[in-house]
């Protein structure tokens, strides 16, 4: 009891820092495989897992984001696992409500040999985009932060060492298609509200690198949770198209930089079907601007695993 009230505070002072702050900046990497909180459950007795996900946030200018995910785990053997995963997204805010398909993760993980108590895994993956991430309302355009998928055929990779307490990741997201399909600027817009989110006609979004630090410990058979630094780095500076200003990509200035976050996972195991899990982020240093429309400044994931 004394280990479930510690962390029930932790957990209230987690998501009231998020109350006065805007981070995370994640495109998805940070979620799964071996880059994700707690790895891979090797200890686990099913080889075969089906997990809800359903992340809920809050983006810029109050934007309510609600993520669902369905997941589908399965460790072929000792040394390999495959991952698939499946998005969608409503958002909801000042200029109206947008509802769409999200992007579809795929990707493999190799355990290397163990070193002594040390294991370490590769992984290599793609996120494929469901829509060009130009959804309207109203036949309005819409930012970023209402779009339910960035637009772009990404690249995944991560490298990951782990001993039953620590967990070391790095990873990578590349885009490799270019400019998405969205064509908001705000000062085409009519509406006040609108200009205050940032422009993304035609956005160009680079690459993110990953940096994961995590010490989990098993409060018991049933209760375990990790704690946290996950590191982002954008590369390079996003850019946009505004023919009005110049018939070349403009960079977005703020847009490259680092968004660092304390992290904690907390998962449950009520038998060997189902387990349930806690996620969330609290940022610590984040970039100037995100025009990419993944700020958070309050988010709550829980989900449901089923093990077969």
């Amino acid at each position: 009891m004394k280990y479930l009230q510690n962390i029930i505070i932790l957990i209230n002072v987690l998501f009231c820092n998020m109350c006065f702050a805007q981070g995370c900046s994640d495109a998805g990497f940070c979620s799964i495989g071996i880059l994700k909180p707690l790895g891979i459950d090797s200890g686990s007795q099913k080889n075969q897992t089906i997990s809800l996900v359903l992340t809920n946030g809050v983006g810029d200018e109050g934007v309510s984001v609600f993520t669902p995910a369905i997941q589908y785990e399965n460790r072929i053997n000792e040394q390999w696992e495959v991952q698939a995963r499946l998005t969608g997204n409503y958002a909801s805010g000042n200029l109206g409500n947008a509802t769409g398909a999200g992007d579809l993760f795929l990707s493999t993980s190799y355990k290397l040999k163990a070193e002594g108590n040390w294991s370490k895994s590769v992984l290599i993956g793609t996120k494929i985009s469901l829509n060009s991430g130009n959804i309207l309302n109203n036949k309005l355009p819409l930012p970023m932060v209402y779009q339910s998928s960035l637009g772009t055929i990404d690249l995944i990779g991560g490298f990951s060492i782990t001993n039953y307490k620590w967990l070391f990741s790095v990873g990578f997201q590349k885009p490799l298609t270019g400019e998405n399909d969205n064509t908001f600027l705000p000062e085409n817009e009519t509406n006040e509200d609108a200009k205050k989110y940032p422009a993304s006609f035609q956005l160009n979004r680079k690459a993110d690198a990953l940096l994961r630090i995590g010490y989990s410990i098993n409060l018991n058979q049933n209760w375990k949770i990790n704690a946290g630094l996950l590191a982002i780095y954008h590369t390079e500076n996003d850019t946009y198209i505004n023919k009005a200003i110049s018939d070349n990509p403009i960079s977005i200035k703020g847009s490259q930089g680092l968004t660092l976050n304390a992290t904690v996972a907390l998962k449950y195991k009520l038998n060997d079907k189902f387990t349930f899990g806690l996620t969330g982020g609290s940022p610590l240093i984040v970039r100037d601007t995100r025009p990419d429309g993944l700020t958070r400044s309050i988010v709550l994931a829980p989900e449901v695993n089923f093990n077969f």
